[in-house]
């Protein structure tokens, strides 16, 4: 008898310990793919601040209507002037739309802050795969000082 190889018992057992495996695992697995495309548009997001402040650096005075520097208050800045300048590209995954991305930018006279609204949507199904919003809805009013 030839004692090389495996029982039918031997390999239903390795196989229900591999699909046990495979369960306790499979969440673990999916919650990490998910964590990271939740990543990529947080990363997104993070370029479109960053992009933003070079905006601002850009237009100095031109930033709102007043035409100096010396105001206190918030100016919204549209995705499309960072794509128009050239300061961002648009999101990497034809599926996927981000382009409503709006970030305020508040200047005080010692502080200045960005707050960033970005939701993407799923081009296929307009279903909402990540949504961060930090901008209140208030109209931004600049004034000089």
């Amino acid at each position: 008898m030839n004692k090389k190889g495996f029982t039918l018992i031997e390999l239903i057992a390795t196989i229900v310990i591999m699909a046990l495996i495979l369960i306790m695992v499979m969440p673990a697995i999916t919650a990490l793919v998910n964590n990271n495309k939740d990543k990529a548009y947080e990363y997104y997001g993070d370029s479109i601040i960053e992009a933003t402040e070079i905006f601002v650096g850009r237009e100095k005075e031109d930033i709102t209507s007043l035409g100096t520097l010396n105001f206190t208050g918030c100016v919204d800045i549209n995705y499309s002037d960072l794509i128009n300048t050239d300061l961002i590209k648009p999101y990497s995954d034809d599926k996927i739309d981000c382009s409503n991305a709006k970030v305020r930018y508040t200047k005080e006279r010692n502080k200045e802050s960005y707050s960033i609204n970005l939701t993407c949507r799923d081009t296929t199904t307009n279903e909402v795969v990540y949504s961060i919003n930090e901008i209140p809805n208030t109209t931004c009013i600049v004034t000089a000082y």
